[in-house]
C-alpha cells in the first residue's frame, strides 16, 4: 500500500483562521507585487501600474490597474481560490498564492471585486464574507436572463465605462468592510484615517525596486501635494533607486563573502524645504531616512523617524539619522520570507531575522564620508569629558575584562558545524596496540628513585622571564574599552533616544552611553550646589558652572554603573539578560539619582570653572 497525503478534514475552519488571523499592514505590499509581477510581462512600453479611486454608489474604493497578461474566465476563478496562482509558480521561498486575498480579505469583508481582460473580453468575479455560508465566498450575480453565476463577462459595462480592450489587464477594487467604507480614506479598516499619501508612501518604503519598465501612476487624490479633493489627474511614483543619484552621496559597500551589501545614502533636507532631498524628487510621496533590510527588491524590518533614530547608535550613527538612510541588502540564499512577508527569517530554523542582526557589518564597513556627515551632525559642546573617560577606564582596567569579540552565528561569516546526530549508538570493537614499553626507575634531585604515583606524563617547560621593571602591556590593562559619554541637552534628541525620565541609555554593540542632560536629578543637585555656591560670582557663570558639574557628576555615575555591570562579564553567576537588566535606563537612572557621593566632587569642579570664570553658556534644565 503506498503512502497516503494528508488531506484537511474542516476547510472552512481552516480558511477562516488563515484570513482572519492574517496582519492588515502588508494589504497595500500583496497588491502592489501582483500587479508588478503582472506588469512586467506585458510588451515594452505598455508596462503600467495605477493606482486610483472608483466610485460606487457614491463612495470611493480604492482600485489597483496594471497591464500584462491577463485571465480569462477560468483562469479568474482559479485566481481566486487560495494557495492558486496564474502565470506564477508556486515555492516555499517564492510564491505562496495566498498573500493578496487574504491579507485582502481581511480588511475587506465586504468584497474584492475582480476583472480582467483577456483577448478583447472583460470577466469579473467578487470574492468576500457570506454570513449565510459563515465563510469565504465568490459571490454569484443573478444575469439579466435570469441566471446566475460567480464569474461572467462585462465587456461591456467596461467599454460603457472607458476601459481599453485592445490589450490585456487586470483591476482589483477593495471594497472594505461595509458599503460606505472609503477604502481610499481608510484602506486598513473602517474608522483608521490614515495621511492622504499612506498608498504609495508604503509602496516607496516596501520596494527598492520596480519591475523592469514598469511605470507606476498615483491619482492626486491619493498623493501630498496639490490635488487634495480632485482625482483624475496622476503623479509618478519613483524608487529611491530611480531618484538616489539626486542626492548629494550615496555609496554600496560589499562584506567579505559577498552576501552582505551595505548601502549608505546621505539624504539631508531641502535648505529651503521641511521636506528631505529624496521627497522633493519624488512629489507622489512623504520620504524620510530609514534602516531597513532588502531582499529580493523588498524591504523589511523597517526602521524610521523615532525608532530609527533610537536604534541608530547600534549602528555606528550616534547622530545623523535624520539625514542618513542605511541599506542592508542580502543575497538570495541568506534569508526568507515568513507566511505573510511581514518579516524576514533564518532559512536554517525559520527564526527571525532584524536589522540588528547586521550592525557590525554598517559599523565596520563605513566610509569615510558617513563618518564625516555624523560628525557634522553631532552637537557641539564646550565640555571635555576627557577626564571623566580617563577615571572610568581605570576603574573598567581594575576588573580586567575581557573584550568580547566574538562574532553571533547568525551572521552569514559565521561556518555553520556539521550534524554529528548521526550514526550508530553503540562502540565498534577496534584492535589497538595496547603493549606501551616500559619505563625505567627515575631519580628525583636527591638520587633517590621518584614515586611512580607522583611522576608526571609531560615534559617540565622552560619559563622565560621577563627583565626587571617590566609590567603588563597598556593594551593587557585595558582589555576592555570605556563605553563613549555623549551628553544630550536637546529635549528633541533626547526624546529620539527614548530617554524622557531615564537617566541614560548604554548601547553595548556601539560601544556608546548617552546621558541626559536634563534629567531631573541635575536640577536637584544643582538647588544644592547653588544654596552653597551662588556668591562665588557672577549669577550667570555661576548658574552654567553649576549646571555643567552636576551633568558631568550624572554622567559619572552613570558611567561607573556601567562599568561595574560590565565587571559582571566574569561572573558565572550572571547571565547575559542579568548584564541587559545591569545595564538598563532603569537601572543608570537608580545610579544616577544618588547624587549625594559626588556632590563634594561637583562642588570643587563648579569653584573651578567659576574662578576661571571662564565658562561658556549652558541652556537651563
Amino acid at each position: 500500500m503506498k503512502a497516503e497525503p494528508l488531506n484537511i478534514r474542516d476547510k472552512r475552519f481552516l480558511i477562516n483562521r488563515l484570513i482572519e488571523q492574517a496582519p492588515v499592514s502588508t494589504l497595500v505590499r500583496e497588491f502592489f507585487k501582483n500587479a508588478d509581477e503582472s506588469a512586467v510581462l506585458a510588451e515594452t512600453g505598455n508596462r503600467r501600474i495605477e493606482i486610483y479611486p472608483t466610485t460606487i454608489d457614491g463612495v470611493r474604493k480604492l482600485t489597483f490597474w496594471n497591464t500584462g497578461v491577463g485571465m480569462d474566465d477560468r483562469e479568474l476563478k482559479q485566481a481566486t481560490d487560495l494557495s492558486s496562482s496564474i502565470n506564477k509558480e508556486m515555492a516555499l521561498d517564492g510564491n505562496f498564492g495566498i498573500g493578496a486575498k487574504v491579507s485582502g480579505l481581511t480588511m475587506s469583508r465586504e468584497g474584492i471585486r475582480y476583472r480582467s481582460c483577456k483577448s478583447g473580453i472583460v470577466n469579473e468575479v467578487t470574492i468576500g464574507f457570506d454570513a449565510d455560508e459563515g465563510t469565504y465566498v465568490r459571490f454569484p450575480v443573478e444575469l439579466p436572463d435570469g441566471s446566475s453565476d460567480t464569474v461572467y463577462d462585462v465587456t461591456d459595462v467596461a467599454r460603457e465605462a472607458g476601459q481599453d480592450t485592445a490589450f490585456d489587464w487586470t483591476e482589483v477594487v477593495l471594497l472594505g468592510q461595509s458599503e460606505d467604507h472609503d477604502t481610499v480614506a481608510e484602506p486598513l479598516g473602517k474608522g483608521k484615517s490614515l495621511d492622504r499619501s499612506f498608498i504609495p508612501s508604503a509602496i516607496f518604503r516596501r520596494f527598492a525596486r520596480f519591475g523592469e519598465g514598469v511605470e507606476v501612476r498615483v491619482d492626486v487624490a491619493m498623493t501630498k501635494g496639490g490635488g487634495k479633493g480632485e482625482t483624475g489627474r496622476t503623479r509618478r511614483l519613483k524608487t529611491l533607486e530611480d531618484v538616489v543619484d539626486e542626492l548629494p552621496n550615496h555609496e554600496r559597500v560589499e562584506a567579505p563573502g559577498g552576501e552582505v551589501i551595505v548601502h549608505y545614502i546621505h539624504d539631508p533636507k531641502h535648505e529651503r524645504h521641511s521636506h528631505s532631498l529624496s521627497a522633493l524628487a519624488n512629489p507622489a510621496t512623504s520620504s524620510t531616512t530609514f534602516c531597513a533590510l532588502v531582499h529580493k527588491g523588498e524591504r523589511y524590518d523597517i526602521k524610521s523617524k523615532k525608532a530609527w533614530s533610537a536604534a541608530a547608535p547600534n549602528f555606528g550613527i550616534p547622530f545623523g539619522s535624520k539625514v542618513l538612510t542605511i541599506e542592508i541588502e542580502l543575497a538570495d540564499n541568506v534569508a526568507m520570507p515568513n507566511q505573510y512577508r511581514d518579516g524576514l527569517t533564518w532559512p536554517d530554523d525559520r527564526s527571525p531575522m532584524i536589522a540588528e542582526d547586521f550592525d557590525a557589518y554598517v559599523r565596520e564597513l563605513m566610509p569615510e564620508w558617513v563618518r564625516e556627515v555624523i560628525r557634522s551632525e553631532s552637537p557641539s559642546s564646550d565640555d571635555n569629558l576627557d577626564d571623566l573617560q580617563t577615571d572610568l577606564q581605570k576603574l573598567l582596567d581594575e576588573f580586567r575584562v575581557p573584550t568580547a569579540t566574538l562574532s553571533p552565528s547568525r551572521r552569514p561569516m559565521a561556518s555553520p558545524t556539521e550534524d554529528t546526530a548521526e550514526g550508530t549508538d553503540t562502540s565498534d570493537p577496534v584492535d589497538l596496540d595496547t603493549d606501551f614499553p616500559e619505563t625505567g626507575d627515575e631519580l628525583d634531585e636527591n638520587g633517590d628513585k621518584r614515586d611512580p604515583s607522583k611522576s608526571q606524563r609531560a615534559k617540565h617547560k622552560k619559563v622565560r622571564k621577563a627583565p626587571d621593571g617590566a609590567k603588563l602591556s597598556r593594551s593587557a590593562q585595558s582589555l576592555e574599552r570605556v563605553p563613549e559619554i555623549k551628553i544630550l541637552t536637546d529635549p528633541e534628541e533626547i526624546a529620539e533616544k527614548n530617554l524622557k525620565g531615564r537617566a541614560g541609555r548604554f548601547y553595548k554593540d556601539a560601544q556608546t552611553r548617552f546621558v541626559n542632560g536634563l534629567y531631573s536629578v541635575v536640577e536637584r543637585m544643582a538647588v544644592e550646589l547653588d544654596a552653597e555656591l551662588r556668591t562665588s560670582g557672577e549669577p550667570e557663570v555661576v548658574r552654567t558652572a553649576i549646571l555643567r558639574a552636576s551633568r558631568k557628576f550624572m554622567a559619572f555615575r552613570v558611567g561607573k554603573a556601567t562599568c561595574y555591570a560590565i565587571s559582571k562579564r566574569l561572573s558565572d553567576d550572571w547571565s547575559s539578560d542579568d548584564l541587559d537588566r545591569a545595564t538598563s535606563p532603569e537601572s543608570l537612572s537608580l545610579a544616577a539619582d544618588d547624587y549625594k557621593q559626588s556632590i563634594s566632587q561637583a562642588k570643587r569642579y563648579a569653584k573651578e570653572l567659576i574662578k576661571t570664570a571662564d565658562v561658556p553658556e549652558v541652556s537651563a534644565a
